[in-house]
């Protein structure tokens, strides 16, 4: 390169230095010129003012006396002194009021944007000597550096004259705090790209070079404000972006980073500026993909930068704060928490990563220490211990697999074949990891919460979930993973030796529990809940899938009894816990078993929902002696929801040849699970009735309006024979239409009387139509067998006996119902009455006239004339003997 060429170069970059210099120089004169125009003025006042005060007063006034008259300012000399002039005390100016917009503009937007392009430029000019090839590398830096240091000093310069050349009346642009962030910024990027891209400097140069100007960052933001924290940040985290390089070096960024963070984390702490420690954290977490990015074949770079930063974020977002609070007065800090779940959720993506190799239980390992260790001693840091066990069991369930002969490992997330053979690579650093961490997670977690003194039962709860909640977790995924969910005798006596080591926690913590208080006894509860959810596991892991079920819901039954009567109100929620799982459990394989249950009736069936439906509810029983709250409404639903599916799967089975899960559904199959739901649903209105609650009155109205969706499209219409052509089983009278129509007609009278006078008219109004329909749909169909045989297809036709009958069976039907109404004092059976009446004479009238001949259409019209009459004269038969009317006369 040439003289001339260097020189050009040099000239262009004074050009923005002279720029800004003359910037500022315009800006101080200006402000100068103001002040004495300002100070000219507030003289100009204070004599005109004075003036006035000796003037005469205005007329009609006295003037005071001659003693009295006194200039305000100038004050009495001795005479041996000469006359001064009057002193003007400073005036203040009167605050500027803000024109608007180009204020905003013209004041502080455009500081703020004219700093912002001094760094950018600075950076991209080093930019453009890279790629023009323009300076040696060292000049480059060198360059970099000057400009870095020329912006630092003049911000620095600005800020100890801001007072005497700032502007009254206009708010402050932070124009030192603004260049001072853009040297850092350039600063920063110059030290890195010496050390990353061009190699000028070693490792423990970089260090102490970084380190260095991390620390006038810091002592800069405390000086200037929070604009250059805020700035300095966001130039320093994305330095490494904007001057890259071919061969990335994710080295160098775990380097970087840490110094970034910490000048960050610093000044936070000296200025108390939370938002600040919280943005550090949030640009660390960022940057971890891009950390991974860099090079696809190792992460051992990402394991020490996440490592280093879960640390950080514990030591200055909790254990600084709080390292003074006491437990009673702690309080949950979510932002905290919050970062470091993030920490923990990148940690155990990271675990799954193959390239880990050996080193994945050890960085696992770090990272849950921390966060247990932050949760331990600080109580507001509380929900960080369930970090930790987050961190152990996900890395648990994410370790790699080996896959191929070769036993190379594979990622979970990417394998391929069965669920089930997911058999972790390295079991025996496996089983050492899961052995030392989860032990060591629950106890301290017990230990942290029977030392504490007055620990809020908000972060006590966390404290006791994760010492009970741990192991079982941890205990699931290594069954899974290891044993594939197949029966294992081993990890049976693993759940039976927890099982007692929560016996032996609880025994302790009871013989403290009345002098510990709350906490102790919440501790309590959550161990012996995890004694018996232990023992429900290791009844998972040896018994079949039908005797899992029968031992899950005695196991529900057992925790009601030990809970009211050793006075454990947390092992009520054990019970609703259970009774969950065993809800799900069934939902994943209703049968119980594989195949066939069993005979009709005794079978698999029976034990698999009769026994849980009885526990919970002797469950629901036991528990409400100690008030009904929701885990007692819980059970008491659980009882009657396997109550209902015990009586549908047996429905089902004896229809189907012993397969519940057959695909077909027929008319009797209908039929007796619409007499089902409503049967139960009659049983949970009168248990509301008696004891109003939500789980009745709900569960009825959801069980009638699935009997409602069975009927009408179930019965009159999808499986209706009329319109089915299959053919109907049974003979003349017992055939399948008594357990079709017959009997849920019936039990639908009993709803509708069960809802008179205890439910909105609209409920007994709706059964009472539906049970009405299900008796027509059964006369009708009964008599169409009787004519037509077992096929009762609508295109079959219909015979003029036929004919005849259904008017007669309206009739009969009209009659009996007013027969009733008026026995009984009935109105909707009066009114029911007269629609079958009514009925009757247009069928008479319309259908009979045109289709029968001969006796039959005689028969037809005389049968309803005599019933028309008879229902005549036994209404004014009772209109006439009704109090209040006149007899008649003879």
């Amino acid at each position: 390169m040439d003289e001339l060429t260097l020189l050009a170069i040099l000239l262009v970059l004074t050009i923005p230095v002279c720029a800004v210099t003359a910037l500022f120089l315009a800006l101080g004169a200006r402000r100068s010129a103001a002040a004495l125009r300002l100070r000219l003025e507030a003289l100009e006042n204070e004599l005109r003012r004075s003036r006035g005060a000796i003037e005469q007063p205005i007329a009609g006034e006295s003037l005071p006396p001659a003693a009295a008259v006194t200039p305000p300012v100038v004050e009495s000399l001795p005479p041996e002194q000469p006359r001064t002039t009057p002193t003007v005390p400073p005036i203040a100016a009167a605050p500027r009021k803000d024109s608007g917009l180009e204020d905003r503009l013209g004041s502080r937007w455009a500081v703020w944007v004219g700093g912002i392009a001094l760094a950018l430029g600075g950076i991209f000019l080093v930019r453009y000597s890279i790629e023009q090839n323009l300076l040696a590398p060292g000049v480059r830096v060198m360059i970099g550096l000057l400009f870095a240091a020329g912006l630092i000093g003049a911000g620095e310069w600005l800020r100890r004259r801001e007072r005497d050349i700032s502007l009254p009346g206009f708010p402050s642009a932070n124009v030192p705090s603004v260049l001072t962030a853009a040297g850092t910024c350039t600063a920063f990027a110059s030290i890195y790209a010496a050390y990353a891209l061009y190699g000028l400097i070693s490792p423990a140069a970089a260090f102490v070079l970084l380190g260095a100007v991390a620390v006038l960052t810091m002592a800069a933001a405390i000086l200037h404000g929070p604009a250059l924290a805020g700035l300095g940040l966001v130039g320093a985290m994305g330095s490494p972006l904007l001057v890259s390089s071919q061969e990335p070096q994710p080295w160098a960024l775990v380097i970087y980073l840490p110094f970034v963070v910490l000048a960050a984390y610093g000044v936070a702490r000296f200025r108390r500026w939370r938002w600040l420690a919280l943005a550090a954290a949030g640009g660390a977490l960022l940057w971890s993909p891009l950390i991974a990015l860099a090079d696809e074949r190792t992460v051992l770079p990402l394991m020490v930068h996440l490592a280093l930063q879960t640390a950080f974020a514990a030591l200055f977002l909790v254990a600084d704060p709080y390292r003074s609070t006491a437990d009673g007065e702690a309080r949950i800090d979510w932002p905290a928490s919050l970062v470091l779940l993030l920490f923990s959720l990148g940690s155990v993506l990271t675990a799954s990563a193959v390239e880990a190799g050996s080193a994945r239980p050890i960085f696992a390992g770090i990272v849950a220490l921390v966060l247990l260790a932050t949760g331990f001693r600080f109580a507001a840091a509380a929900p960080a211990a369930a970090i930790a066990a987050f961190t152990v069991i996900g890395t648990l369930l994410v370790w790699p697999i080996a896959r191929d002969v070769a036993g190379n490992p594979e990622n979970i997330f990417y394998m391929s074949g069965d669920i089930f053979a997911v058999r972790p690579d390295a079991l025996a650093a496996y089983l050492i990891f899961a052995c030392v961490l989860v032990p060591l997670v629950s106890a301290a977690s017990l230990l942290r919460l029977t030392l504490a003194g007055q620990l809020r039962l908000p972060i006590a709860a966390w404290y006791a979930g994760t010492a009970a909640v741990t192991p079982l977790l941890a205990l699931v995924a290594a069954y899974w993973r290891i044993a594939g969910l197949e029966r294992d005798l081993s990890f049976a006596l693993a759940a039976g030796l927890l099982a007692l080591a929560f016996v032996f926690a609880a025994t302790r913590l009871r013989q403290r529990g009345d002098e510990a208080g709350e906490t102790i006894r919440l501790g309590l509860g959550a161990v012996a809940a995890a004694a018996l959810g232990a023992l429900a596991l290791g009844l998972t892991f040896v018994l079949d899938r039908g005797m899992l079920t029968v031992a899950f819901a005695l196991t529900a039954l057992a925790t009601a009894w030990i809970s009211e009567r050793l006075t454990i109100p947390a092992l009520r929620y054990a019970v609703g816990a259970l009774g969950l799982i065993v809800l799900g459990r069934l939902i994943w394989s209703p049968t119980i078993v594989e195949g066939n249950p069993g005979p009709i009736l005794v079978n698999w069936l029976l034990w698999g929902y009769g026994i849980p439906a009885v526990s919970f509810f002797l469950a629901s029983r036991w528990l409400e002696r100690s008030g009904r709250d929701r885990i007692v409404q819980l059970t008491e639903s659980l009882s009657f929801v396997f109550a209902t599916f015990l009586i549908f799967f047996e429905i089902r089975h004896a229809l189907h040849a012993g397969d519940p899960l057959a695909v077909d559904f027929g008319l009797v199959e209908a039929g007796l699970i619409a007499t089902e739901t409503l049967a139960f649903g009659v049983l949970l209105t009168r248990l509301d009735l008696r004891k109003p609650d939500l789980v009745y009155r709900w569960g009825s109205l959801i069980l009638k309006g699935l009997s409602l969706a069975i009927c009408i499209g179930g019965l009159l219409i999808g499986q209706n024979p009329l319109f089915t052509g299959q053919p109907l089983q049974g003979s003349v009278v017992f055939n399948a239409l008594i357990p079709a129509y017959l009997l849920p007609s019936l039990i639908a009278i009993l709803l509708a009387l069960a809802e008179r006078g205890n439910k909105p008219p609209f409920y007994s109004w709706t059964s009472a139509i539906l049970a009405l329909a299900l008796q027509l749909a059964y006369v009708c169909l009964q008599i169409r067998r009787v004519f037509q045989g077992p096929e009762l297809g609508f295109w079959r036709g219909v015979t003029q006996g036929e004919q005849w009958s259904y008017s007669l069976a309206l009739l009969v039907i009209g009659i009996a119902l007013l027969g009733i109404g008026l026995l009984r004092d009935i109105r909707f059976a009066r009114l029911a009455s007269a629609v079958y009446l009514v009925l009757a004479v247009l069928k008479v009238f319309i259908v009979d006239l045109a289709n029968l001949e001969g006796v039959m259409r005689a028969l037809s019209f005389i049968g309803l004339g005599l019933v028309l009459i008879g229902i005549g004269l036994v209404y004014q038969r009772l209109l006439t003997q009704r109090p209040g009317r006149p007899a008649a006369s003879g």
